[in-house]
């Protein structure tokens, strides 16, 4: 369905997936691939204060808090989005204490974000992400092969079974979708030397702290 400027029907952004293949269990808007790989990645937050924004990339690996309302109103942000060389998607976050409708709708709106991003001319890298072994059956659909797929590992490495499930999705996420680039925000991980698909760019917080050294 096309917006319609109806409240009634618009309120469920049933356009932002119009015309999209939906696929797996829960019928994920399937996201086109892309060979892009960020450099100069800054967060939604920042965006206001860059002064070149076309060297810069954005992400939104960053507390759900700062950028909620971009679901609710994402054409608000696009004219300054634009400006930006590309957009690593939202990455609304999917947490083991979360109720199991609660994850899969905010994965949901990742790969509805993604898709609509991309339908809208931003050079767009797909997020994956994931709670725990479950979540594995459908997490990734939609997501593209042969691509370019970004994840974060901020959180993940602090306890035994956060890294656990950190490493048990990206082996899944490799196997599944035979990804040409895996890009992940925050620090570099030993047990990932073994791919030669794996990027690296420091998360928010590392680079904060980089401007502070």
């Amino acid at each position: 369905m096309l917006k319609t400027n109806i409240r009634k029907y618009d309120i469920f952004k049933l356009y932002y997936w119009h015309g999209a293949t939906l696929v797996g269990k829960y019928k994920l808007p399937q996201v086109a691939p892309t060979q892009a790989i960020p450099h100069d990645v800054i967060s939604f937050n920042e965006r206001s204060g860059v002064r070149e924004p076309e060297k810069h990339w954005i992400d939104f690996f960053i507390d759900d808090a700062l950028f909620e309302s971009f679901w609710n109103h994402p054409d608000v942000s696009f004219k300054k989005l634009k400006k930006f060389e590309g957009i690593i998607t939202t990455d609304y976050s999917m947490l083991p204490e979360m109720l199991p409708g609660q994850i899969i709708w905010n994965c949901t709106r990742n790969r509805v974000m993604a898709y609509y991003l991309q339908q809208n001319g931003f050079n767009a890298i797909p997020v994956a992400s994931w709670s725990s072994e479950e979540d594995f059956e459908w997490c990734l659909d939609g997501l593209p092969e042969l691509s370019s797929i970004a994840v974060s590992s901020n959180g993940c490495m602090s306890s035994p079974y956060g890294k656990e499930m950190f490493l048990l999705g990206i082996k899944e996420l490799q196997q599944k979708k035979k990804p040409s680039h895996i890009i992940v925000c925050g620090r570099h991980i030993d047990e990932l030397d073994n791919y030669d698909n794996i990027i690296y760019y420091p998360c928010f917080s590392q680079r904060w702290k980089e401007r502070a050294d």
